[in-house]
């Protein structure tokens, strides 16, 4: 479900916009990690934007798995213009050199011949939309697993790379439509 709409392109200057801006960079009440701007949303939506939370920790909060609980989030996000612009906000800020992320591990060596846990087909999802679904399978998979993607989009081959390098995913393998990704160690 793409986020960009006509209404979207416009300056911002909405409630969830300025709360965006000023928590953007904090670290998670609960394990003290840096959180994302995109997670700084996700807490302004769930009423925590004086309390904001990693994706991780406010699912273990909640009961819910991520992957869940980031479809229910962007499904509302999707259908409120003011919470669509700050998540489209924090997107921006998110793919920005200096945005807050938790540290990267050193990726571990590829293994040719590690095996599938899982598989996903992405279809044609676009960027923004392909890494935050990404993000939360990869996150609902032990440390080490290994996410067979498929992604149609032609954007992919440069987008999935760039995406694993800034996370700390290990890339195992890309032939167009085709991609391999291990879950860094957490």
């Amino acid at each position: 479900m793409p986020f960009v709409e006509a209404d979207d392109e416009a300056g911002d200057d909405s409630l969830p916009t300025r709360e965006l801006h000023r928590i953007a960079g904090g670290t998670c009440r609960d394990c003290a990690e840096p959180y994302s701007a995109r997670d700084a949303v996700s807490s302004i939506v769930l009423g925590l934007r004086n309390a904001p939370r990693c994706l991780e920790c406010l699912a273990r909060r909640l009961g819910k798995r991520e992957p869940e609980l980031y479809d229910q989030l962007t499904d509302y996000v999707s259908r409120r213009a003011c919470y669509r612009r700050a998540w489209r906000e924090a997107e921006r800020m998110d793919a920005t050199p200096d945005a807050p992320r938790r540290p990267a591990e050193p990726a571990a060596d590829p293994e040719p011949a590690a095996p599938a846990v899982s598989e996903w087909d992405a279809g044609g999802m676009g960027c923004g939309e392909l890494v935050m679904a990404l993000r939360g399978r990869l996150a609902a998979l032990p440390a080490g697993a290994v996410l067979t993607v498929t992604a149609t989009d032609p954007a992919a081959p440069e987008d999935l790379p760039a995406w694993c390098r800034l996370t700390g995913h290990a890339l195992l393998s890309a032939d167009h439509p085709t991609y391999r990704i291990r879950r860094r160690g957490d």
